[in-house]
Order: C-alpha cells, then structure tokens, then sequence
C-alpha cells in the first residue's frame, strides 16, 4: 500500500500533520508512507522513522510552473493508493488532480470537493481541548476507521550526538545547573505576530522576579536587533539571568537546545510548537488576529496554556473580521498589556517550576465576595473562556449534568473551581440547586457561552462593594451570531437577570426554560453589556431550540394547555413575523432569516410535543 500525505506550508503545520503519518504507521506497518513538505520545514521531520521518503516541494516548483508539472507527474508516477491532503490550497489542489491516487481525502470546502473521493467537515470551534489545528487533522484519518488508539501527539527526534552538542553549549556559555531553564519565544514569524518589545522585556522582568531561572532568548541572527531592544529594556537583575548569545547554528540545533529547556513561554509560532512536541510545558501570547481556538493545543490550565486578548477585552474585537483585525493588529497589541495577564504566568511557572518563589513579589487583588455559578452540559468549547472571565469572583461553582465530553475534566483542572454533577430536571430547578450551595450572598450567574468584558467585571466588583445595593440587576446582551454582533431580530432590547443577592431570589419553579427570577426587593440594571455567544453555527442552535421547545411544552402541560391548529400554525407564523417584521429581523439580512424561522420552529415544535403529552 502507497500512502502521500500533502502538507506544503509552514514549521508548526508540517510537525502538526505528521501526526497523520505517524498513525498511518501504526495501523498500516507494511505500508509506504511519503510526505509531501515545503524544503524549508524539513529539519522537524529528521529521524521520524514513520517516514519512508519526504518529498521536496521546493521553491523552483513555487517559480517555475515546468519545474511544478515535473513534480506533479513524478508523484503520479507513484501510483499512490491513498492520498490524504491536509494543506487543500491551489498548489495541492494540482497534485491531486494529477495523482491518480485510487482515493483521496481532504476537506471539504465549496468548490474543490469534486477533486476527492472523500471530504470531511472543516470543523469551526474544537471540541475537545486538542485544539483545531489537531483535530482538523485527525478528522482526516475518520474515513479510514483505523482500527488503533488514534495518538494525537505531534513528536521530534533529538539524537544522541544532538543532545550531547546542546549539553556542551550550555557548559560552555556557564549556564547554572541548579537552576531551570525558561526558553522565551521572542519574536513573531512577522511584526503582526509579534508582542510589543516594550512589554515582552516586562514579562522577561516578571519571569525572573517570581523565579529564579536561567532564561535563553529564541531569535533568529538577523533579529538580534530586537532581541537587543528587548534585552537593553529589561531590568539590570533580570539580564544576570539572561544568557543571550547562548543560540543555535539552526533549526535542529535549536530543537536540541529546547529539549534541553525545562519550558517555554512567548509569540505563537513553530518554536511554541516544536517544544510542545518536546513534551515542554508552554506558554503562549496570542497575536489579536490570529485564531487561538486552532492553535492553542493541549491546552489544560496547567502544562499548556495561552492568552489573547480576547479574553480580557473582547469589546475591542467582536464584530471585526480577520482582515479588519490584521489591519489594527499593532494598535490592538496596546492594549494587550503585561499586567492583563500575569497572574496567569505566575500560575503557569509555579505549576511547572520546582524551584523556590521569591517572596513578596506579587501582590494579588483580592477577590470579589461573589459565588459564580454555570450550568453546564458538554460545554467542553466553552468552559475555560468563561471560567477565566470569572478570576475575579471568591467562589467559582459549575453544576454540570452529567457531561459526555471534557467539560467537567477542563472545570476540575482550575484550584479555584468546585464541580458538582447533578441530574438535570429543567433550567429553573437547576439553578436554585446551584444557589443553595453557594457560600456567598452575592451570586452571579452565567452561561458557559457567555463573556464578561473588563469594564462590566468592574462594574461588577463595584456594585457589590457598595454599601447600598439592590436587591438584583439585570444585564443588557449582546447576541453574537458566528461571532458577529446581530443587531436587531429581537434580540436589541434582551436583558436578563444575572448579579442578585442569595437571601432576596430565586427562580420560580413553573417557568422551567427563560426561568424567572423572583426578587424581593429594589431591581437595578448596569450599565455594559454581557456578550451572549449563542449562535455558533446552525444545526447546534437549531437543537438548541429544539430542546427549549420541548421544555416549553412541559410548563404548557402544567398549565392544562389543550393545542389546537391555531398553536400548531398561526402561533409559529406569528413568531416568525414578529421578530423578523416588527422586532426588525429584515435588517439582519440572511442572519434575520435563519433566527427568526429558528425561534419559530421552537414555538412549533412546543405544541407537537404538547400534543404527544396530553396523548400519553
């Protein structure tokens, strides 16, 4: 069997799809497995014995479309039974086309699917804590039903001589022994990507306060002008600890150099990537433009973990596109100051660093008298964005119902969260058991998809240090549909209850789905608004509605409601029209559409189950 595996672009993407080759290996020991790769990105693949012939995509084949075709008929000439295309751009689209391979698998995106035999779904959000990147690449390998433990780890090969070279350059630069070794990821692949010099040498500063660490600094000779700047700003007794000409000859040597490492910290990029396949905890800061759902891999809360600002100011990018973002990327990078994050770095460091803390270093806020609550079900997309939303509250609880994903794994991995599994019996029942554990008057309750922007955290730490408050508040929401702020469609006056005090609330039993709040008492409203990400992508909102339909058929059951074909169309047809006619849905465009006939079809699906009910 001749497999090719198609992967023609940069360092990290090449060592994260060789993952496909390396399970490749495992269920098929026989078989012939190639790897199509761009020459520059070869050194992460030196010695991976699940390889038999990597095949050069150089730069003559970019220039020269003779010098390309000669390629392509070369690989036909291979006469592959299997091919599987994990770049699918117009280079690889050629090839494919060229082949002749018996079968071919890639994504499948509009346009190209005609090229192969089977495409899978290009998956927008993970699913699990892999990241997109791996399971976009796993997905691959689905068609085939291997019948092995899909491995999902990327790997590098250090030799023996390696190891030994890199051992000897440490002796050489004197680099202390009885201390570990933090390797920092200086520079982006471009200055889009990457993080300001002036703040970087402030997280170099940080570093080295809380712990006393060798540092080694990853840039390249023709960066070292940078890497100056960053060095010359950082603070005199950081530099002690700096040993800045201590650099690799080349990629290999650098790969080398890393495993040598004890951790990484730092821009995205291959670095980050290849440590990660050195089994070196990181850390990373995200570029505002860049996706962080597809790269942040292995991410646990402990050995692997990531900042973006969107996770502190999200205000500042929802509703951008990509290229909007790029475009402001350097004046987005501002705002992502050092101190945004650095409780984060000090928790990363002391989890995987066994060395002692300087004392006294840092001086923790403290935290908001408030109980946090989330219900959850399978939110294992979600659960990390809105527990890091909620750093600020005293007490974090999530009530989960069971979750068959890694929802409650993700929840337990955070010191400050306590998770409780309880039977789920509607949303109103729900959320008073998660008010009765509560050890705090205060509670705030959110939904795993919803975001807390920095001004509303402060708001909200303000309100409950007042001395006189009221009794509950609501929140205005900003519906976000695919990550794009819907304007009207209903949805441009929702509020809802979500900051209230335990000993003066709680949800009315009848109402078991849009549960309302009961408050004795005066009722506020702040000012900024919760980001309310429901709308992920169709079929996911659609069963959303499914399910808060059949919920509402349960209260219209209690109440001795009998359907008549007035439920069953004028009440769908009259939801439909209200929110896309008079709630303003037709300014939304397609998005209204989708929206408005969505909440329709709950109305109807309502009265179906109704009527299976009151049949029973």
């Amino acid at each position: 069997m001749k497999i090719l595996v198609i992967q023609q672009k940069m360092i990290g993407d090449v060592l994260i799809s060789s993952i496909i080759c390396n399970n490749l290996r495992v269920a098929y020991p026989e078989a012939q497995i190639d790897y199509l790769v761009y020459e520059s990105t070869t050194p992460v693949l030196q010695g991976n014995p699940n390889l038999d012939t990597v095949i050069l995509f150089k730069e003559k084949h970019r220039k020269n479309k003779k010098e390309f075709f000669k390629l392509a008929l070369q690989i036909r000439e291979n006469e592959y039974d299997l091919l599987i295309d994990a770049y699918s751009k117009l280079e690889s689209w050629l090839i494919v086309l060229l082949s002749g391979a018996k079968r071919k698998i890639s994504y499948r995106k509009k346009g190209r699917n005609f090229l192969y035999t089977t495409t899978v779904p290009f998956e927008s959000f993970p699913k699990t804590s892999l990241g997109l990147a791996i399971e976009r690449r796993l997905s691959l390998l689905k068609p085939l039903h291997l019948p092995i433990e899909i491995d999902p780890f990327p790997k590098l090969f250090v030799t023996a001589k390696e190891k030994q070279v890199a051992i000897t350059l440490f002796e050489n630069h004197h680099v202390r022994k009885d201390r570990k070794t933090v390797m920092i990821s200086l520079l982006g692949s471009e200055k889009l990507k990457t993080y300001p010099l002036e703040y970087m040498a402030k997280v170099v500063d940080a570093i080295v306060q809380n712990q006393d660490v060798n540092i080694l600094f990853n840039y390249f000779p023709k960066q070292i002008d940078d890497a100056t700047i960053i060095f010359d700003a950082c603070k005199p007794s950081t530099k002690e600890n700096i040993y800045f000409d201590l650099l690799a000859n080349d990629l290999r040597g650098f790969i080398a150099i890393m495993n040598h490492c004890d951790l990484i910290i730092g821009n995205d990029g291959g670095a980050i990537n290849m440590a990660k396949a050195l089994h070196k905890p990181s850390f990373i800061i995200f570029s505002p433009w860049i996706e962080k759902k597809i790269w942040a891999t292995f991410e646990d809360g402990k050995q692997h973990m990531s900042v973006h600002l969107n996770d502190f100011k999200p205000q500042l990018l929802h509703s951008k596109t990509e290229k909007e973002l790029k475009k402001e990327a350097l004046s987005l990078y501002q705002e992502f100051t050092p101190d945004l994050f650095g409780d984060k770095i000090e928790s990363f460091l002391n989890q995987n660093l066994n060395t002692i803390l300087k004392p006294n270093i840092t001086v923790h806020q403290k935290k908001a008298p408030i109980s946090a609550l989330i219900i959850t079900y399978n939110e294992a997309e979600n659960i990390k964005s809105v527990i890091n939303d909620l750093d600020f509250a005293e007490e974090i609880l999530v009530i989960d119902s069971f979750s068959t994903d890694q929802t409650t794994a993700i929840a337990s991995s955070y010191k400050n969260v306590k998770v409780v599994q309880h039977a789920f019996e509607n949303y109103a029942a729900q959320r008073n058991f998660a008010i009765r554990l509560a050890q705090n008057n205060w509670i705030l309750f959110l939904d795993a998809d919803e975001r807390i922007s920095e001004a509303l955290k402060d708001e909200i730490i303000e309100t409950v240090s007042k001395k006189e408050s009221q009794s509950a508040y609501f929140f205005d929401r900003t519906f976000m549909f695919q990550n794009k702020k819907l304007r009207f469609s209903g949805w441009q006056t929702d509020k809802i209850f979500r900051l209230f005090q335990k000993d003066k609330a709680h949800y009315a039993s009848h109402k078991i789905v849009h549960e309302k709040l009961i408050v004795h008492g005066s009722i506020g409203k702040l000012k900024n608004k919760l980001i309310h990400f429901s709308y992920k992508d169709y079929s996911s909102y659609k069963q959303k509605m499914i399910h808060y339909g059949q919920l509402k058929a349960q209260e219209e059951f209690n109440k001795g409601t009998k359907p008549t074909l007035f439920h069953f169309y004028i009440r769908p047809l009259y939801q439909f029209l209200y929110q896309y006619i008079i709630r303003l849905g037709i300014l939304d465009g397609q998005k209204g559409i989708t929206i408005c006939y969505l909440n329709a079809l709950s109305v109807y699906v309502r009265f179906q189950e109704l009527k299976k009910r009151n049949s029973y």
